[in-house]
């Protein structure tokens, strides 16, 4: 199959690139950097995908379409607010443009974020739980899916993952679980963190990975269909700590920094998989601790 992965130098995109390469299919991938990222790439793009023509070069001869590209920490996004939204909304405009008027292109994946849910009424989270989301991560990528919904014709797949807390190896250190392992290897005594009692719901990205793979490789219903990626399981990074502690043998100690408390997310925030374990036949399989030693490995 040939697959187009927008944002292809990202830390999805990377996994996503190298597992589908070994699988046989025909990758191509949009990425800002100067060279491709992912080895063996047959056509890489180098550009965003507020480049229009670009965009439609790329998806002129695709059969699905992966749509990563975004801004990704919650700084990054909160300093950029504008940026974010232009990438999420402009970008993905230009995708759908030519996604339509491709007549190769059946399929499109959009990855989203659970934090479009917002404020939290019941838990696990569930796809036909309220949406109001608080932040500029949740706000941006509502306002993306609403416009995929807007150019739903229902003689093709839109499929939208919302993807709860993803890690594993090559993930940006301003992330929270790379951002302890940091701090560790720096060989700091005392390592700082933000809220170490706020519950959050941990995918490795292997298992993210898998989530993606079985959704291009089977043949879905036409229109719209959302799930979330997650493990129905809230960890605090305190959990967290103790789980890397007893990894690695060895006593942390933590000190928090309200500076760095995020205001605009509720305390507790974890997902149900139930959906896509029953129609796509997804559910998570690498535990925090696995995860976490194969993270440390």
């Amino acid at each position: 199959m040939r697959i187009l992965i927008t944002g292809i130098n990202g830390f999805i995109g990377q996994h996503l690139g190298d597992l589908l390469l070994k699988r046989g299919h025909f990758v191509t991938g949009i990425g800002r950097s100067k060279k491709c990222k992912v080895a063996n790439v047959r056509i890489y793009y180098k550009g965003t995908v507020l480049d229009k023509k670009l965009v439609e070069k790329a998806i002129k001869d695709v059969e699905t379409v992966v749509h990563l590209a975004a801004l990704t920490s919650h700084e990054d996004i909160v300093n950029n607010r504008f940026a974010s939204l232009e990438t999420n909304f402009l970008g993905t405009k230009n995708i759908l443009d030519a996604f339509l008027k491709s007549r190769t292109s059946r399929k499109l994946l959009y990855s989203s974020t659970g934090k479009v849910y917002g404020k939290v009424m019941h838990l696990p989270i569930s796809e036909n739980h309220p949406i109001s989301p608080l932040n500029i991560l949740g706000k941006s990528k509502l306002i993306t899916e609403k416009l995929i919904d807007f150019y739903n014709n229902n003689q093709k797949e839109f499929v939208i993952f919302r993807i709860f807390n993803a890690y594993g190896p090559r993930q940006r250190e301003n992330f929270l679980i790379p951002t302890i392992l940091k701090q560790l290897h720096e060989g700091k005594k005392e390592i700082i963190l933000g809220d170490t009692d706020a519950k959050r719901d941990y995918v490795y990205i292997d298992d993210l990975v898998d989530a993606f793979i079985k959704t291009i490789e089977q043949k879905g219903p036409l229109g719209v269909s959302t799930y979330n990626i997650c493990t129905s399981l809230g960890l605090s990074a305190s959990q967290i700590v103790k789980t890397i502690s007893k990894i690695k043998g060895i006593d942390i100690k933590v000190k928090t920094n309200p500076v760095l408390f995020r205001v605009d997310e509720m305390k507790e925030e974890y997902g149900s998989y139930e959906k896509a374990k029953k129609i796509l036949g997804w559910k998570p399989k690498i535990s925090i601790k696995e995860g976490l030693q194969k993270l440390i490995a």
